[in-house]
């Protein structure tokens, strides 16, 4: 297979692009849209703004007072269908204990851009706002429209944004495919560098274990008591291997893998193709994180969350509960993962599905992958891209016919990744530069 188009030659430097950057993330955060309540309006007031200096065509959409998405697009010649560059405005919140600077300062330090949503995701808003900027202001002839959507509550389920704008604005919205977050974790292997792209995520199924038993006062014990019962079944799903599932997607990042662990992690890898096991996975001599992504990328899951049981301590409750957080690869339905989970919890206990839904399709154009791998190669000689399936949601679910992949590469390792709505979260400038030259390169290699 011949590689991707090399880029159009740039009129501009990027190194030159980084105050712009850096300014417009450091805006952004200072600007706080913890959701609830959201406030994406203000987000979305100040890229209007910013678009508007660069005669941007754009428009603003409220599906709740306060609670804006923003589209705006650049016309190309129609040679091909739009490409979007999707993310999100809102945050998770932040209160000031365990940060060493305020949460939404957005202060600009040590080599870092300070505060709530550094990472998730306001750096890729930044960044697309500059490449909207750019190929703007230099009149970049594009074969395609680049759409930029910038949403409201991600962080919430999507329902007053991507699912919104799909629902009651498609039109604006339609893309062949998108770039978004969920992508871009760099892994050095023995093979050489490694970036995560997203190709698909799971659907979820969030489901109640109930138990129910004899009630009275809390001074007379009962071994058959409603809690006993949900600790039990909670001690079964923690030994519980669930069946591997290795779906296409999972098989290519495999192979992927193995090619980069020579010796005994591609040994342990080939086994594991061969014959997938729960155990097989957790122990993959591989980078823990990795391996992590491995585990949730062959394997249904439910994690318990919500414990819930009895209202006064002198009396034995007559039922408790605890909430999972399942998640479930392509093609797996929310149905017939609870009644596996029944199973495996046991018959003293009631398992019973609160919310359920299934998974896209997957994204792996194999076009759309090797443009990604060649851009990265460009960017750090020898790097490759690991496709893989997001155990996490994201702006995705709400988008069934756009090819949604998540790609924004860090240059820094994946550990910088578990700041994602943690104290402290920062984005450190080089990262943010490198991430920004990568999806503008993407963008013109897919659309030049």
């Amino acid at each position: 297979m011949s590689p991707s188009p090399e880029p159009m030659p740039l009129p501009f430097s990027w190194a030159d692009q980084e105050h712009h950057l850096v300014s417009h993330l450091s805006a952004l955060i200072r600007l706080d849209t913890s959701n609830p309540p959201g406030n994406e309006i203000a987000v979305a007031r100040y890229l209007s703004r910013e678009l508007t200096h660069f005669d941007i065509t754009h428009t603003i959409l409220e599906s709740e007072p306060g609670r804006a998405n923003l589209v705006a697009r650049l016309p190309g010649s129609g040679q091909k269908p739009p490409l979007m560059l999707l993310s999100h405005a809102d945050v998770v919140g932040a209160g000031p204990d365990g940060w060493s600077r305020p949460p939404f300062s957005g202060e600009v330090a040590d080599g870092r851009v300070w505060g709530r949503g550094a990472l998730d995701m306001k750096s890729q808003v930044a960044a697309s706002l500059l490449v909207m900027q750019l190929l703007a202001a230099h009149r970049i002839r594009l074969t395609r429209d680049v759409v930029m959507v910038v949403t409201a509550d991600e962080e919430a389920g999507s329902r007053l944004g991507a699912y919104w704008l799909w629902e009651n604005h498609r039109g604006l919205v339609e893309a062949e495919l998108a770039f978004n977050e969920g992508g871009g974790q760099r892994f050095m292997t023995p093979g050489g560098p490694v970036y995560t792209v997203q190709v698909a995520e799971k659907g979820s199924a969030r489901m109640r274990v109930t138990a129910r038993g004899p009630g009275g006062h809390a001074s007379v014990p009962r071994t058959e008591s409603a809690v006993f019962a949900l600790a039990g079944a909670l001690l079964r799903l923690r030994a519980f291997a669930p069946k591997s599932v290795l779906h296409p997607a999972s098989r290519r990042m495999l192979s992927t893998l193995a090619d980069l662990h020579p010796g005994a992690g591609a040994e342990a890898i080939e086994r594991l193709l061969k014959d997938p096991t729960w155990a097989r996975a957790n122990s993959l001599p591989i980078d823990p994180v990795l391996r992590e992504f491995v585990v949730a990328g062959l394997h249904n899951t439910a994690t318990p969350t919500k414990l819930s049981a009895g209202h006064r301590q002198n009396v034995v409750p007559v039922e408790a509960s605890v909430v999972l957080d399942g998640r479930l690869l392509p093609g797996e339905l929310p149905d017939r993962w609870v009644e596996e989970v029944q199973r495996a919890a046991g018959d003293r206990v009631e398992v019973s599905l609160m919310h359920g839904r299934a998974s896209h399709a997957v994204h792996d154009d194999p076009e759309i992958l090797r443009v990604l791998g060649d851009t990265v190669a460009a960017h750090e000689p020898g790097a490759r891209i690991l496709p893989y399936i997001n155990p996490a949601a994201t702006d995705a679910r709400a988008f069934p016919d756009t090819k949604v992949v998540g790609f924004f590469p860090s240059a820094s390792d994946a550990n910088i990744m578990r700041l994602i709505h943690a104290p402290d979260e920062h984005a450190r400038i080089t990262d943010l530069m490198f991430g920004g030259k990568c999806l503008l390169d993407a963008v013109l290699r897919l659309s030049t």
